[in-house]
C-alpha cells in the first residue's frame, strides 16, 4: 500500500505537532491503513508542508508506535502482530496493577466517573465515545503512579491497540462496562487484592480477543 489516498493539504503556517496531529487522525480513523508507505515527497506535497516538517511529525509518530522505518521501505503505518498485542497487554498489565495499588480515594472518584460516562456511551450505542472512556478508565490508573514516563508509555500503548480495535472490533460489549464496575466495586469495598484479581482478569480477555481478531485477518 502508498499514500495514494486523498490527502488534504494544511495551511502553510503549519508546525510539525499540527502535521503530527493530523497524521494521526488519519492513521487512527483507517484513512491511513497499516502496512501504507509514508513516501516523504508525495505526502509533504499533498500536505503542503516541507519535508523538514514532515519529518518531525513522523520522528514522534514513530515513538507513539503508530509508524515503523522499516529498511528497504522507508516508513510504514505500523502493522500489529499478535504477538505485539501481547506485549502491549503485558506492559498494560504492570502498569495498571501498580497504579491500582497506588490509587488514592480521588482516583476512584474519577473511576466512578469514567465507569458511568462509559456505560451511558454504550447505552446510546457511540462506540466512539465509548472507547474514549474505556481508555479514560485505565488512564486515571497508570495516573496513580505520578510518573509522566510511565504515563506516556502506557499511552503509547493504549495508542497502538486503539488502532487496531477501531479497525477489527468497533463492537463494545456490556460485559467490558460491568467487569469496570466490577473492578470499581472492590476497590470501593477496600479489597485491592480482589480488585487487582479483577483487572488482571479484564486484560486478559480483552487480549485474548484482540489477539484471535488479528491472528483471523492475518490467516
Amino acid at each position: 500500500m502508498s499514500t495514494k489516498a486523498t490527502i488534504p493539504p494544511l495551511d502553510r503556517s503549519t508546525t510539525g505537532s499540527q502535521v503530527e496531529r493530523a497524521l494521526r487522525e488519519m492513521i487512527l480513523d483507517g484513512r491511513l491503513e497499516a502496512g501504507t508507505r509514508l513516501r516523504e515527497t508525495h505526502l509533504a506535497q499533498s500536505l503542503g508542508v516541507s519535508r523538514n516538517t514532515l519529518r518531525e511529525a513522523l520522528r514522534s509518530l514513530t515513538e507513539q508506535g503508530l509508524v515503523t522505518h522499516q529498511p528497504h521501505r522507508g516508513v510504514v503505518v505500523t502493522d500489529l502482530t499478535a504477538a505485539d498485542v501481547a506485549d502491549l497487554f503485558r506492559l498494560r498489565l504492570v502498569l495498571e496493577g501498580a497504579g491500582l495499588a497506588a490509587i488514592d480515594a480521588e482516583g476512584v472518584d474519577a473511576l466512578r466517573a469514567a465507569t458511568g460516562s462509559f456505560a451511558d456511551a454504550l447505552a446510546r450505542g457511540d462506540v466512539e465515545d465509548a472507547l474514549e472512556h474505556d481508555v479514560a478508565f485505565h488512564r486515571i490508573l497508570v495516573s496513580a503512579l505520578g510518573s509522566e514516563r510511565l504515563a506516556a508509555a502506557h499511552a503509547r500503548a493504549q495508542g497502538e491497540l486503539r488502532r487496531v480495535l477501531l479497525r477489527l472490533d468497533r463492537e463494545v460489549e456490556p460485559q467490558q462496562v460491568a467487569e469496570h464496575c466490577a473492578i470499581l466495586d472492590l476497590l470501593l469495598a477496600g479489597d485491592r487484592a480482589g480488585a487487582a484479581a479483577a483487572l488482571t482478569a479484564h486484560l486478559e480477555r480483552a487480549a485474548d480477543r484482540l489477539i484471535l481478531l488479528v491472528r483471523v485477518r492475518k490467516s
